[in-house]
Protein backbone atom coordinates (compact mmCIF):
# COMPACT_ATOMS: atom_id res chain seq x y z
CA UNK A 1 0.00 0.00 0.00
CA UNK A 2 1.15 3.56 -1.10
CA UNK A 3 1.99 5.92 1.85
CA UNK A 4 0.46 9.09 -0.25
CA UNK A 5 -2.75 9.01 -2.48
CA UNK A 6 -2.58 12.43 -5.24
CA UNK A 7 -6.17 12.20 -6.47
CA UNK A 8 -5.70 15.19 -9.85
CA UNK A 9 -8.83 15.65 -11.17
CA UNK A 10 -8.55 16.40 -15.25
CA UNK A 11 -11.59 18.25 -17.47
CA UNK A 12 -9.49 20.03 -20.75
CA UNK A 13 -6.04 20.26 -19.37
CA UNK A 14 -3.58 19.47 -22.08
CA UNK A 15 -2.45 22.98 -22.12
CA UNK A 16 -1.18 22.66 -18.32
CA UNK A 17 -1.40 18.62 -17.93
CA UNK A 18 1.82 17.76 -18.78
CA UNK A 19 3.45 20.48 -16.51
CA UNK A 20 1.40 18.82 -13.69
CA UNK A 21 2.44 15.83 -14.05
CA UNK A 22 6.25 15.93 -14.43
CA UNK A 23 6.14 17.66 -11.11
CA UNK A 24 4.77 14.50 -9.42
CA UNK A 25 7.29 12.31 -11.48
CA UNK A 26 10.32 14.75 -9.88
CA UNK A 27 9.04 14.15 -6.67
CA UNK A 28 11.79 13.25 -4.32
CA UNK A 29 9.54 11.39 -2.69
CA UNK A 30 7.88 8.19 -4.67
CA UNK A 31 5.88 6.47 -2.39
CA UNK A 32 2.89 7.28 -3.86
CA UNK A 33 -0.10 6.08 -6.50
CA UNK A 34 -1.64 8.82 -8.57
CA UNK A 35 -5.13 8.67 -9.55
CA UNK A 36 -6.13 11.16 -12.73
CA UNK A 37 -9.83 11.28 -12.92
CA UNK A 38 -10.16 12.03 -16.29
CA UNK A 39 -13.66 14.05 -16.00
CA UNK A 40 -14.86 13.46 -19.74
CA UNK A 41 -12.39 15.58 -21.03
CA UNK A 42 -12.82 16.07 -25.11
CA UNK A 43 -9.28 17.40 -25.85
CA UNK A 44 -6.01 15.45 -25.48
CA UNK A 45 -5.96 15.08 -21.77
CA UNK A 46 -6.70 11.58 -21.49
CA UNK A 47 -4.42 10.67 -24.63
CA UNK A 48 -1.52 12.70 -22.02
CA UNK A 49 -3.03 10.67 -19.10
CA UNK A 50 -2.40 6.83 -20.82
CA UNK A 51 1.09 7.99 -21.55
CA UNK A 52 2.45 9.28 -18.40
CA UNK A 53 -0.03 5.46 -16.73
CA UNK A 54 2.21 3.79 -19.49
CA UNK A 55 5.41 4.83 -18.46
CA UNK A 56 4.69 4.57 -14.59
CA UNK A 57 2.56 2.52 -12.69
CA UNK A 58 1.93 4.66 -9.92
CA UNK A 59 -0.43 6.63 -12.82
CA UNK A 60 -3.79 5.50 -12.99
CA UNK A 61 -6.77 6.92 -14.75
CA UNK A 62 -9.82 6.89 -13.97
CA UNK A 63 -12.21 7.64 -17.12
CA UNK A 64 -15.88 8.98 -15.99
CA UNK A 65 -18.63 11.06 -17.81
CA UNK A 66 -18.17 14.58 -17.08
CA UNK A 67 -19.93 15.39 -13.48
CA UNK A 68 -17.22 18.40 -12.28
CA UNK A 69 -14.46 18.35 -10.04
CA UNK A 70 -16.68 17.71 -6.79
CA UNK A 71 -17.54 13.92 -7.94
CA UNK A 72 -14.57 13.67 -9.54
CA UNK A 73 -12.57 14.06 -6.25
CA UNK A 74 -15.28 12.22 -4.57
CA UNK A 75 -14.90 9.00 -6.72
CA UNK A 76 -11.05 9.48 -6.26
CA UNK A 77 -11.21 9.25 -2.31
CA UNK A 78 -13.41 5.92 -2.93
CA UNK A 79 -10.55 4.50 -5.29
CA UNK A 80 -7.38 5.46 -2.87
CA UNK A 81 -5.04 3.29 -1.28
CA UNK A 82 -2.60 5.39 0.44
CA UNK A 83 -2.14 6.51 3.77
CA UNK A 84 -2.62 9.77 3.27
CA UNK A 85 -4.71 11.82 0.66
CA UNK A 86 -3.47 14.93 -1.46
CA UNK A 87 -5.75 16.97 -4.09
CA UNK A 88 -3.86 18.33 -6.81
CA UNK A 89 -5.39 20.50 -9.46
CA UNK A 90 -4.61 19.67 -12.72
CA UNK A 91 -3.24 23.39 -13.57
CA UNK A 92 -1.16 23.86 -10.42
CA UNK A 93 2.57 22.34 -9.77
CA UNK A 94 4.51 21.61 -6.48
CA UNK A 95 7.89 21.54 -4.99
CA UNK A 96 9.93 18.92 -5.92
CA UNK A 97 10.20 17.74 -1.84
CA UNK A 98 6.87 18.93 -1.51
CA UNK A 99 5.47 15.37 -0.66
CA UNK A 100 9.17 14.54 1.30
CA UNK A 101 8.57 17.80 3.74
CA UNK A 102 4.62 17.13 4.02
CA UNK A 103 4.79 13.66 4.71
CA UNK A 104 7.83 13.51 7.09
CA UNK A 105 6.46 16.64 9.21
CA UNK A 106 2.58 14.60 9.31
CA UNK A 107 4.08 13.17 12.51
CA UNK A 108 0.19 10.72 12.39
CA UNK A 109 -1.70 14.32 12.39
CA UNK A 110 -5.20 14.32 10.66
CA UNK A 111 -4.32 17.40 8.82
CA UNK A 112 -1.24 18.25 7.27
CA UNK A 113 -1.06 21.96 5.95
CA UNK A 114 1.40 23.81 3.94
CA UNK A 115 2.04 27.75 2.53
CA UNK A 116 1.53 28.51 -1.34
CA UNK A 117 2.50 30.95 -3.70
CA UNK A 118 -0.11 31.98 -6.30
CA UNK A 119 0.24 34.12 -9.29
CA UNK A 120 -3.22 35.58 -8.78
CA UNK A 121 -3.97 38.82 -8.14
CA UNK A 122 -6.96 37.58 -6.59
CA UNK A 123 -4.81 35.39 -3.77
CA UNK A 124 -1.58 36.55 -2.16
CA UNK A 125 0.46 34.42 -0.88
CA UNK A 126 1.38 32.20 2.33
CA UNK A 127 4.25 30.94 3.50
CA UNK A 128 5.47 29.36 6.95
CA UNK A 129 8.74 29.61 8.78
CA UNK A 130 8.53 27.35 11.33
CA UNK A 131 6.34 24.19 11.91
CA UNK A 132 3.12 24.85 14.00
CA UNK A 133 1.17 20.95 15.83
CA UNK A 134 -2.17 22.61 16.40
CA UNK A 135 -5.04 21.10 18.37
CA UNK A 136 -7.46 23.75 19.52
CA UNK A 137 -9.94 24.84 17.06
CA UNK A 138 -8.83 29.00 17.63
CA UNK A 139 -5.07 28.01 16.76
CA UNK A 140 -6.03 25.37 13.56
CA UNK A 141 -8.12 28.30 11.87
CA UNK A 142 -5.82 31.42 12.65
CA UNK A 143 -2.30 29.71 11.46
CA UNK A 144 -3.80 27.48 8.71
CA UNK A 145 -6.01 30.63 7.60
CA UNK A 146 -8.81 28.38 6.70
CA UNK A 147 -11.27 30.85 6.79
CA UNK A 148 -10.42 32.77 4.21
CA UNK A 149 -7.59 30.78 2.04
CA UNK A 150 -9.60 27.40 2.54
CA UNK A 151 -8.18 25.98 -0.69
CA UNK A 152 -8.13 22.09 -0.15
CA UNK A 153 -4.89 21.44 -2.36
CA UNK A 154 -2.79 23.01 0.64
CA UNK A 155 -3.88 20.13 3.14
CA UNK A 156 -2.84 16.34 3.07
CA UNK A 157 -5.47 14.37 5.02
CA UNK A 158 -5.30 11.35 6.71
CA UNK A 159 -7.25 8.71 4.31
CA UNK A 160 -8.71 6.70 7.47
CA UNK A 161 -9.84 10.49 8.80
CA UNK A 162 -11.56 11.18 5.77
CA UNK A 163 -13.47 8.07 5.44
CA UNK A 164 -14.21 7.43 9.29
CA UNK A 165 -15.54 10.97 9.41
CA UNK A 166 -17.50 10.37 5.80
CA UNK A 167 -15.69 13.39 4.23
CA UNK A 168 -16.84 14.11 1.08
CA UNK A 169 -17.05 17.34 -1.72
CA UNK A 170 -20.27 18.80 -2.40
CA UNK A 171 -21.19 17.59 -5.87
CA UNK A 172 -24.22 20.89 -5.96
CA UNK A 173 -21.64 23.48 -5.97
CA UNK A 174 -19.22 24.92 -8.89
CA UNK A 175 -17.21 26.62 -6.66
CA UNK A 176 -16.23 26.95 -2.83
CA UNK A 177 -16.71 23.19 -2.76
CA UNK A 178 -13.41 23.44 -1.04
CA UNK A 179 -13.70 25.67 1.82
CA UNK A 180 -17.17 23.35 3.22
CA UNK A 181 -14.52 20.30 2.32
CA UNK A 182 -11.63 21.99 4.56
CA UNK A 183 -13.88 23.86 6.73
CA UNK A 184 -16.04 20.59 7.77
CA UNK A 185 -12.85 18.72 8.07
CA UNK A 186 -11.01 20.86 10.45
CA UNK A 187 -13.12 20.58 13.75
CA UNK A 188 -12.78 16.72 13.55
CA UNK A 189 -9.35 16.98 13.39
CA UNK A 190 -7.54 15.95 16.42
CA UNK A 191 -4.28 17.58 15.75
CA UNK A 192 -3.16 19.81 12.42
CA UNK A 193 0.19 20.02 11.36
CA UNK A 194 1.92 22.71 9.60
CA UNK A 195 4.71 22.27 7.41
CA UNK A 196 7.10 25.04 7.18
CA UNK A 197 9.86 26.02 3.88
CA UNK A 198 7.45 23.98 1.20
CA UNK A 199 5.33 25.22 -1.35
CA UNK A 200 2.30 24.48 -3.29
CA UNK A 201 2.32 27.09 -6.73
CA UNK A 202 -1.53 27.85 -7.82
CA UNK A 203 -1.42 28.88 -11.08
CA UNK A 204 -4.53 30.98 -12.23
CA UNK A 205 -6.21 29.58 -15.20
CA UNK A 206 -8.25 31.83 -17.41
CA UNK A 207 -10.03 29.14 -19.28
CA UNK A 208 -10.60 27.13 -15.88
CA UNK A 209 -14.08 25.85 -15.19
CA UNK A 210 -14.53 29.20 -12.98
CA UNK A 211 -13.58 31.24 -15.07
CA UNK A 212 -15.92 30.70 -18.03
CA UNK A 213 -17.35 33.85 -19.80
CA UNK A 214 -21.03 32.02 -19.97
CA UNK A 215 -23.40 34.49 -18.04
CA UNK A 216 -25.48 31.70 -16.13
CA UNK A 217 -22.98 30.03 -14.80
CA UNK A 218 -20.84 33.42 -13.60
CA UNK A 219 -24.18 34.25 -12.08
CA UNK A 220 -23.95 31.02 -10.43
CA UNK A 221 -20.69 31.27 -8.98
CA UNK A 222 -21.58 34.76 -7.89
CA UNK A 223 -24.46 33.17 -5.75
CA UNK A 224 -22.71 30.40 -4.11
CA UNK A 225 -19.73 32.86 -3.09
CA UNK A 226 -22.22 34.74 -1.41
CA UNK A 227 -23.66 31.54 0.20
CA UNK A 228 -20.26 30.54 0.94
CA UNK A 229 -19.02 33.63 2.77
CA UNK A 230 -22.41 33.59 5.16
CA UNK A 231 -21.85 29.84 5.75
CA UNK A 232 -18.11 30.89 7.21
CA UNK A 233 -19.07 33.32 9.09
CA UNK A 234 -22.21 31.69 10.99
CA UNK A 235 -19.31 28.97 11.28
CA UNK A 236 -17.17 31.15 13.14
CA UNK A 237 -19.48 32.31 15.47
CA UNK A 238 -20.72 28.24 16.27
CA UNK A 239 -17.18 27.74 16.66
CA UNK A 240 -16.50 30.69 18.93
CA UNK A 241 -13.72 32.34 16.46
CA UNK A 242 -15.70 35.00 15.14
CA UNK A 243 -12.81 37.41 15.49
CA UNK A 244 -11.23 35.23 12.99
CA UNK A 245 -13.63 36.41 10.48
CA UNK A 246 -14.74 39.61 11.45
CA UNK A 247 -10.77 40.56 11.61
CA UNK A 248 -9.49 38.44 8.86
CA UNK A 249 -8.47 41.07 6.78
CA UNK A 250 -6.02 42.55 9.97
CA UNK A 251 -4.88 38.97 10.85
CA UNK A 252 -3.22 37.60 7.88
CA UNK A 253 -0.71 40.79 7.90
CA UNK A 254 0.99 39.13 11.23
CA UNK A 255 0.59 35.26 9.31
Amino acid sequence: MPKLSVIVPVYNAEKYLRRCLDGLVSQTFTDFEVLCVNDGSTDKSKKILDEYAARDKRFVVINKKNAGVSAARNDGIKRARGGYIHFLDADDVIDDEYYSAMIYGAEDADVVCSGFVSNSKYSSNLTYKRFHNLTGMYGKLFWTQALVKSFVWRYLFRADFIKKNHLRFDTSLISQEDAIFVLNAMPLANRVIIVPNVNYHYIFNDASALNKRDLTHRRKIKEQYKFVKQYKSMYAREHNVYALWRFRKIIKIFI
